[in-house]
């Protein structure tokens, strides 16, 4: 029990003393999606391309999502290559996606609820995205 109680107490202490990151992380989030969207709704409103309208969107959102990070998420002042450090950052969110995915293909089976499951697996990707940018690539 004093185990449980130990660890339980230790994500209190770190989310105390990130709460403010974790706010801004969630923020960035929101922004950065809704950047994706009305990309991808424009150019899909304006060419009729889904695909590229999809493509555009989310890259688009993707870089959006990097530069809050960076800048104001983590505030890291590095001087790091620009391309490596967006390519880690695609990475980390290429694993947060496909963590996302099978956690809810996984979860579904047992819950049969697709909300449900999506909620869950969105969670553990964006704890993913969180601790990878967090702790690989803008660590200080």
């Amino acid at each position: 029990m004093i185990k449980l109680e130990k660890k339980i107490f230790g994500y209190f202490r770190f989310f105390k003393t990130n709460n403010l990151q974790i706010f801004r992380f969630i923020v960035s989030g929101l922004i950065a999606s809704s950047v994706n969207f009305i990309v991808f709704n424009s150019i899909y409103l304006t060419l009729k391309q889904l695909l590229l309208a999809s493509f555009c969107g989310y890259f688009t959102g993707l870089l959006f999502s990097y530069v809050l990070s960076k800048i104001w998420v983590f505030q890291n002042k590095s001087r790091q290559n620009f391309f490596k450090s967006f390519l880690a950052f695609c990475l980390i969110y290429l694993l947060g996606g496909v963590e996302m995915s099978f956690v809810i293909v996984f979860l579904n089976q047992f819950l049969n609820n697709h909300r449900i499951t999506w909620l869950i697996g969105a969670f553990i990707g964006s704890l993913n995205n969180y601790l990878g940018t967090k702790y690989f690539l803008f660590k200080k």
